[in-house]
């Protein structure tokens, strides 16, 4: 491929600025040449799910993924792009806290999943045992749509440190809470559900779907995804 030769140019060319106009120019065709390559490169957008709009930092959370994900395309390990979506990437003019905006918010984030092709879902338990609802029907919807859907556990900017996935059972003990002499319902009489999965079935299936399931973070749900598509672009390609 012409784009690992063209970044080695480009660092050499770099290392040898004040050297004359000769190493100038090619620094230039070293950056024209990863334009074309990465032109050339069929695009797959991810939807970026999770709670990670309710941070602090939430802006700067949406942009430390989309930054993972360019480091990734950098490294040439796939023969197209990807390019992150975020929910707070949609501009709501008049934003206010009520209804209207509200809807609003949710009308944009439909039309970036309808652009989407694939949805990473950030699957961390979110203010008691399960999942943040927004994400989980945000893994609904996509794959209502037919569109794989990838999910991974990352919970250290929520809670401070890294944590297993888990599985929901064990969750609902420590965060909400079990019956003291029935140890399959919680401390309102409920039924827990227990199928050795760390949230909902209905979230894991869409998982299963794919031939997929939670991943550790961030990254590895995103090799996961490249697997995916990577499948995909080859049988298009065999399929000519």
């Amino acid at each position: 491929m012409a784009l690992p030769h063209a970044e080695r140019l480009l660092k050499v060319a770099v290392r040898r600025w004040r050297s004359g106009v000769r190493w100038l120019c090619a620094a230039f065709f070293a950056v024209g040449c990863i334009a074309v390559a990465g032109a050339d490169k069929p695009v797959f957008y991810v939807y970026l799910a999770g709670p990670e709009v309710f941070l602090p930092g939430a802006a700067e959370a949406g942009q430390a993924k989309k930054e993972a994900i360019e480091q990734l395309n950098a490294s040439g390990l796939w023969d197209f792009r990807l390019v992150g979506l975020y929910p707070l990437d949609n501009d709501i003019p008049d934003f206010a806290p009520n209804r209207d905006t509200g809807i609003r918010i949710y009308q944009a984030n439909l039309a970036m999943m309808h652009k989407a092709d694939v949805v990473a879902a950030n699957m961390v338990r979110f203010r008691g045992p399960g999942m943040d609802g927004g994400t989980a029907f945000e893994m609904g919807y996509m794959r209502g749509l037919g569109k794989p859907v990838f999910g991974y556990y990352d919970a250290a900017p929520f809670y401070g440190k890294e944590e297993a996935a888990g599985l929901y059972p064990d969750k609902v003990a420590l965060h909400h809470g079990l019956h003291p002499d029935q140890p399959d319902v919680d401390i309102d009489g409920l039924t827990v559900e227990n199928f050795a999965m760390t949230d909902n079935l209905m979230m894991v299936g869409a998982l299963a779907d794919t031939n997929t399931d939670v991943q550790p973070s961030f990254q590895e749900a995103l090799l996961r995804i490249a697997e995916f598509l990577s499948k995909q672009v080859q049988a298009k390609r065999y399929a000519r």
